[in-house]
């Protein structure tokens, strides 16, 4: 059942959050300061506000860091006190009255205590209770739920209006992250997590649904495609870790040492994790009777198909040989995002059937790889 979203409207006026910036006297600051806490108190969802407190508490409590992660273990209703100016330095761009600031700072010691308390006796529960083996897959997937809970949190502002899709690059978040301790088995998990919300989104574009409509009645048109384009960006990057990772896997030993010499030479893209492929190992190319290629730069799409007189085709310097030049063809693609989910897995049918579809132009290939050459098959 998908979950019905809050309307973006308020009972009283939102006030002009940046204004605080220009106000000159202090007397104006806090009378103004007061109007934004009468709103967030009447206005503003507990919830909503206290997603605001620990940004705050790493970015602007000046606090040492090692004490910040022992306050976030406190529950949030604890900040309860703290969500409301947060809120409003949220809002403001940084802007908390001096007075409020330091009302906050003296309630610290108090909660890092609470905090000590809630820790031992985490520990004390611990040691009390059988230690339980946590599957590898359950592990993996507690270790990305921090990522998946931020970004429900951006479709949340999304929804509400305040969150830049342009900006949103899951692809590098998910390689920044802890360090980089993504993988592709972690993408895997990200991805069939948000399969629900992807699905629901797809039935948002399509608004025919009399149910979808009633349970999202306040999402106009730009709403409704931001948030599926929203989890395409997210199975995109996912897509990308993936495809990534099984090109990065050992390849099989080959039948001679000189594959990896025959290919050293040759040019070609990693990924491209706005359309979410990646390349295969190039030594697959050798004695391969079709490889399927596509070039990020001119959106072409072309298959090599080896020559009648050969077994199979091989690498020399930076091109490919020993394929057939009449038969081995590239057409250009008009929507390559879409396009490409049909050139995936190991049927060649279904690549050859594919290909066939796409009504532009054919022009024949040359050989040569580049840097912009995604090598997307070899059969």
């Amino acid at each position: 059942m998908p979950r019905k979203k809050s309307k973006n409207i308020y009972l009283m006026p939102e006030p002009d959050w940046l204004s605080i910036n220009n106000v000159k006297t202090e007397e104006e600051k806090q009378s103004l300061y007061r109007k934004f806490e009468y709103f967030v108190h009447y206005e503003i969802p507990d919830k909503k506000a206290d997603s605001t407190v620990r940004n705050w508490l790493d970015k602007d409590s000046g606090l040492d860091p090692e004490l910040i992660k022992k306050l976030k273990r406190v529950p949030d209703v604890w900040f309860r006190t703290f969500a409301k100016h947060t809120y409003i330095w949220t809002k403001t761009n940084g802007y908390m009255h001096p007075d409020v600031r330091e009302h906050l700072l003296k309630k610290i010691p108090d909660l890092e205590d609470k905090a000590e308390t809630i820790i031992e006796e985490k520990q004390r529960k611990a040691e009390e209770k059988p230690k339980v083996v946590i599957s590898i897959q359950e592990r993996m997937k507690q270790q990305v739920t921090p990522l998946m809970a931020e970004w429900e949190y951006y479709v949340d502002q999304l929804v509400d209006g305040e969150f830049d899709l342009k900006k949103f690059d899951p692809y590098n978040e998910m390689r920044a992250y802890d360090g980089g301790c993504i993988k592709p088995n972690h993408a895997k998990i990200i991805k069939d997590e948000f399969q629900n919300q992807y699905e629901e989104a797809l039935l948002l574009k399509e608004w025919s649904d009399e149910y979808i409509k009633e349970a999202y009645s306040n999402f106009d048109k730009k709403t409704r495609e931001d948030y599926l384009a929203f989890y395409e960006k997210i199975n995109s990057a996912c897509d990308t870790f993936i495809e990534t990772g099984k090109a990065k896997r050992k390849p099989r030993k080959p039948k001679a040492v000189s594959r990896e010499k025959l290919v050293a030479k040759l040019k070609y893209q990693l990924n491209d994790p706005e359309l979410g492929i990646a390349s295969i190992t190039p030594t697959d190319i050798i004695e391969a009777t079709e490889v399927w290629v596509y070039n990020t730069k001119n959106r072409k799409l072309g298959v090599y198909v080896v020559d009648d007189l050969k077994t199979g085709m091989g690498v020399k310097g930076t091109s490919i040989i020993d394929f057939n030049t009449s038969k081995s063809i590239q057409k250009t693609l008009r929507k390559p995002a879409e396009q490409l989910k049909d050139f995936k897995g190991s049927a060649k049918t279904k690549y050859q059937k594919a290909f066939k579809e796409i009504k532009t132009t054919d022009t024949k290939l040359n050989g040569r790889f580049n840097d912009n050459t995604i090598i997307l098959k070899a059969f």
